[in-house]
């Protein structure tokens, strides 16, 4: 059962306003290339600014041996006050993780998401009408995050939770309807002038073939919603459990073009030892990772991630996603490593990336 997006989800691919700008075109490749979390840590700390929109889209980012690449703490989840959107053209270091389960959370999506996963198969005319109902309320949602501060860039997740991975049917479903929104959403407000910038994140793929299915289908989503010229900006991650096996972790990010570990997905009571195992799980991730592709950008991200930020560092993850709770502290803990890292040895904590 999928959202009707002929009258709903915005124009299709003739309308699409890069389709047939070449100066479009080449905007949208600009922005892919700028926009990657691959291309905020390199800037980051080759440059120590805000980065524009003009970034060089022949710019490569590797790593040269010896040097670590830049450590962002970024911003975990909606609703800080003291965040400030940031002028037109002036983008953060890198993005704001909004999951996208939280949505449903929100006083005018709860009750319908529960009346929605309340229907029978044998109600599909009441299950379509809550459905279209939803999109709009995702759709709203979608709006109101791109007129924020955190909608000047941000990583999105696809709604997952364990009551609709009980149900595929319904999970992809929901997924469908929150891409849909969010695509129409953001060339809504492209053509007023906006230039919100918004990655996504496949939620835990245990395979290279799983995250293939998830990403072909945001793609698709993508083509139909806004178009190939604009689809083809759109940076898909994947966003992984600690317990994925390391080997899948690897052959997941020879497609992904970036990488968020996900303590969340496990956490009980946030703490030392959690951090612990978390830090570890990472190593071997990581280790994996860098094997297939050594300058691929990997974050973290949920309380456990805080916690082990020092152990992160150390074993040269590119950040951490923290809210609110743990932000302020760790980016205090991350200022110290890096100054730390550059009196111990300056010269390869001064060269970064190229």
């Amino acid at each position: 059962m999928k959202v009707e997006r002929q009258q709903n989800e915005g124009p299709k691919y003739e309308e699409h306003p890069f389709q047939s700008d070449p100066g479009g075109r080449a905007a949208g490749t600009e922005m892919s290339q700028s926009a990657s979390v691959a291309s905020a840590a390199a800037e980051f700390l080759a440059e120590g600014d805000r980065r524009k929109s003009n970034v060089s889209t022949s710019r490569t980012y590797i790593r040269r041996p010896g040097e670590r690449q830049a450590f962002l703490v970024l911003r975990e989840g909606r609703g800080d006050g003291a965040v400030r959107r940031e002028p037109p053209g002036v983008y953060p270091a890198g993005p704001c993780l909004i999951r996208g389960e939280e949505w449903l959370h929100e006083p005018e999506l709860s009750a319908l998401y529960s009346r929605w996963m309340s229907c029978g198969d044998e109600e599909p005319v009441q299950a379509e009408r809550i459905l279209q109902r939803i999109y709009h309320r995702l759709r709203a949602a979608a709006a109101d995050l791109l007129e924020s501060a955190d909608g000047v860039w941000a990583a999105v997740t696809l709604p997952y939770t364990a009551e609709l991975a009980a149900r595929p049917d319904r999970l992809a479903t929901l997924q469908d309807a929150q891409l849909g929104a969010l695509f129409a959403a953001a060339l809504h407000s492209q053509r007023l002038g906006g230039d919100s910038r918004i990655d996504l994140l496949a939620p835990y793929p245990a395979s290279l073939e799983e995250f293939a299915a998830q990403r072909e289908f945001i793609e698709g989503v993508a083509e139909q919603t806004i178009g190939h010229a604009y689809a083809a900006a759109c940076r898909i991650g994947a966003l992984l459990a600690p317990d994925v096996g390391p080997a899948a972790a690897g052959e997941i990010a020879r497609i992904a073009d970036f990488l968020v570990l996900d303590g969340a997905a496990e956490e009980a009571a946030p703490g030392e030892n959690a951090a612990e195992g978390f830090a570890q799980a990472a190593a071997g991730v990581l280790a994996a990772v860098r094997r297939v592709r050594p300058a691929a950008a990997v974050l973290a991200a949920g309380a456990p991630a805080a916690y082990a930020l020092a152990d992160l560092y150390e074993i040269g993850l590119s950040g951490v996603f923290c809210g609110a709770a743990q932000r302020t502290d760790a980016l205090l803990r991350a200022a110290c490593l890096t100054w730390i890292a550059r009196q111990e040895h300056p010269d390869a904590a001064a060269g970064g990336w190229q």
